[in-house]
């Protein structure tokens, strides 16, 4: 009835849909994009409460924002699933990587956004840090970087297919477990954190939230390419029916988690110095 009154017959909507192109949430695998949306919602909502922490001591009536949110940044459960969403990452970003065939191009353009946020950090770090209160604003080596560098790593595994990939495995769990708690015992004894690469670094001298290590994270990477290798390709299709239109922002969040993970601390900040020019005492 509603369509008929638009102009529309049931008759000429059957075929409008029937000629409809499908778009990004029909032809994609939907549970890699939703998983992955859950990811970077969680990244952007664990920032927001960080900012607002920091933010609403100088806020009039900010007191209990800062009570709610200083008790779930300090809270040991969100360690634990800081530590699981890390995880679920590398490990679906593993899986995404392997259906790529340009995964050098993919490699090299997350490495040209990793080196434009340490660049961009570390000049917000010099110069708006202490207007915003903040002892650092610098990203010097973060997720971005890690699943940078496992995907280039990842590209000289990927032509020899799945046996070759969980070679790749097994090396980077060796490398993750065994090899690399050596070198930070090492590292710590000889004090030689200084002078090693970020990329290797166990631990960092001005650590914050975001700094990640590649080792043991890279494992997870690998071992998503694997699980790709063996139950998405070469069908490329969705393991899990799709539950509705329900998914599709979540589903859209997965699809530029890039964008919105470059772009979400920013506008947090931006949001909350403006507010801080009204609430602040």
């Amino acid at each position: 009835m509603v369509y008929t009154l638009l102009g529309m017959s049931e008759q000429a909507l059957q075929n409008e849909s029937i000629t409809r192109k499908p778009g990004a949430f029909e032809k994609r695998i939907h549970e890699i994009d939703f998983i992955r949306g859950l990811l970077i919602g969680l990244v952007v909502m664990d920032h927001l409460f960080c900012f607002l922490m920091i933010f609403s001591q100088g806020w009039k009536g900010g007191a209990g924002i800062y009570k709610v949110t200083s008790f779930y940044w300090n809270h040991d459960v969100r360690q634990i699933v800081r530590f699981l969403a890390l995880i679920g990452f590398c490990f679906v970003s593993g899986v995404s990587t392997a259906f790529s065939k340009n995964n050098w191009i993919r490699a090299a353009q997350m490495l040209a956004i990793a080196a434009i946020l340490a660049v961009v950090s570390n000049l917000g770090t010099m110069f708006l840090a202490k207007p915003l209160n903040l002892s650092t604003l610098s990203i010097n080596f973060n997720i971005i970087a890690v699943l940078a560098w496992s995907t280039l790593f990842y590209c000289f595994f990927q032509k020899g297919g799945w046996r070759v990939v969980i070679i790749g495995v097994l090396v980077m769990f060796l490398l993750s477990w065994f090899l690399y708690p050596h070198l930070v015992s090492y590292v710590e004894e000889k004090e030689l954190v200084v002078h090693i690469p970020a990329l290797f670094r166990p631990t960092y001298p001005d650590s914050n939230a975001d700094w990640l290590p590649l080792f043991p994270f890279i494992f997870f990477f690998f071992a998503g390419a694997y699980f790709s290798e063996l139950f998405y390709l070469p069908e490329r299709k969705s393991l899990i029916k799709k539950r509705g239109n329900w998914e599709r922002p979540l589903c859209f969040m997965g699809r530029h988690s890039l964008i919105i993970y470059g772009v979400h601390v920013i506008v947090i900040i931006g949001v909350l110095s403006l507010l801080n020019i009204f609430l602040g005492k």
